[in-house]
């Protein structure tokens, strides 16, 4: 089984635990990824140029279908962002036509064949519980965690299908599996505030403690990310030293994961060990 790897704008420069780890994973699950060279997502100009937007993601997409390769990527926000591209592609035709001109002038087309995967909803779907069951070996003993979904990936589900918006179950079978207890949390599919954080970096704050405060509460000791953003965001915390005063810790589901299936530290790209000591 192979992909073609997209792992983003932010985690090769801001969140390379996310990479290394992600990367180590699929090197254990026997899944291969392929390196091509993509350009941004386009979720940065989403707001500014549509059609600078969702070329950047077509562009992506043909890159891989030339390949005849289906997409993965860990990063929540790269993956809502295909999805609304593909959404755009499908209904508007003036839109489409422009694009195509585009990419013709690289020599690319794209005859939407290519699929894009986010690694929890790749897990679920596609790799199976059942199999993933049989690579974990070294299974946590009820550590509490509550996981954090991340916007991008859940709403709106008309375009993205990722799980259910106001019931997802993905991201809790995924973490039961690998022997960890997780609790309800009534904000687990709440923003994180970090796409506001360049621009109000009060508020972003004072919306993350709001949910640190509430995780807490649960009786948590973890909070579970497998969204390149909201890591990034609560790592935002660790640095204000805001963490403190919840007792409670950020972790990537792939740290904990590789972890489970018998990866090292090294492997993983876990450097602070005061962060991660299950």
């Amino acid at each position: 089984m192979k992909f073609a790897y997209f792992p983003g704008c932010k985690i090769p420069f801001e969140l390379k635990e996310y990479g290394d780890s992600f990367e180590a994973i699929m090197k254990k699950l026997e899944v291969r990824l392929i390196d091509l060279p993509f350009n941004c997502c386009g979720y940065p100009s989403k707001n500014k140029n549509l059609e600078i937007s969702v070329l950047s993601s077509i562009r992506n997409l043909a890159l891989a279908e030339q390949q005849g390769l289906d997409l993965i990527t860990p990063c929540k926000c790269c993956y809502g962002q295909f999805k609304h591209a593909i959404y755009f592609w499908n209904n508007r035709t003036d839109l489409r036509i422009k694009i195509n001109k585009t990419l013709k002038n690289e020599g690319l087309s794209w005859k939407g064949e290519t699929q894009i995967k986010h690694l929890l909803s790749f897990l679920y779907n596609d790799f199976g519980l059942l199999k993933l069951n049989h690579k974990i070996t070294k299974p946590f003993s009820k550590e509490k965690i509550v996981v954090q979904y991340g916007c991008h990936a859940l709403r709106p589900f008309s375009i993205t299908g990722f799980d259910d918006p106001f019931a997802p179950k993905i991201f809790e079978a995924l973490v039961n599996i690998i022997g960890l207890k997780n609790l309800e949390w009534s904000k687990s599919t709440e923003c994180c505030g970090n796409p506001i954080y360049e621009t109000n970096k009060k508020l972003s704050l004072k919306m993350l403690g709001s949910k640190l405060k509430t995780a807490s509460e649960t009786g948590a000791a973890y909070i579970c990310n497998a969204c390149t953003h909201c890591q990034i965001q609560y790592n935002f915390m660790v640095m204000e030293q805001e963490l403190k005063k919840f007792q409670i810790t950020p972790v990537l589901f792939t740290q904990i994961l590789g972890k489970a299936m018998g990866l090292t530290k090294n492997e993983l790209g876990i450097i602070n060990t005061d962060l991660f000591n299950f």
